[in-house]
């Protein structure tokens, strides 16, 4: 069943109160934790991140690169969140998101698959209903749409 867009940023919000974007002690935190939940869960993925391809949680914990790096991923998410009742707004950040990303090789399939890697990490934090792990795999489907039939047009790899 397809929800409304605007349940569906409802629901999304409603799962990221407690993981703030924010360069205070908690924000910079639940960029972390969002990190060490990755490298712990996904360790087969830290290929994409060159010189931590071994790293733990205990070494997120203790690089600036995971602070940065983590608010630069939940900075995206939230905006992703915010733009979905805007289609060609969503649909522009979607594949500016993509040129961004062409540097790492990434195999196409991850697009979608980050949403269950984020799905994992709300739930894991205990702020995921399912119907909130329904609207966020609805975006995640409707951004990997987007992914692949950007990187169709653009002769490269695609699911």
């Amino acid at each position: 069943m397809t929800m409304d867009r605007q349940k569906v940023v409802d629901l999304c919000k409603a799962s990221l109160e407690d993981v703030m974007v924010g360069n205070d002690e908690k924000g910079v935190q639940n960029g972390k934790d969002f990190y060490k939940f990755f490298f712990t869960n996904y360790p087969d993925l830290r290929v994409y991140f060159k010189g931590a391809e071994k790293y733990t949680a205990d070494d997120v914990q203790k690089f600036c690169r995971f602070a940065k790096q983590g608010q630069r991923i939940l900075l995206s998410v939230h905006t992703v969140v915010r733009l979905y009742t805007d289609e060609a707004v969503f649909l522009g950040h979607i594949r500016e998101t993509v040129n961004r990303h062409r540097q790492y090789k990434m195999d196409p399939a991850l697009w979608l698959a980050f949403f269950t890697v984020f799905t994992g990490f709300l739930a894991d934090r205990g702020s995921l209903t399912d119907e909130q792990r329904a609207a966020w795999m609805q975006l995640g489907k409707d951004f990997d749409a987007e992914c692949q039939r950007h990187l169709k047009e653009n002769d490269l790899p695609h699911v």
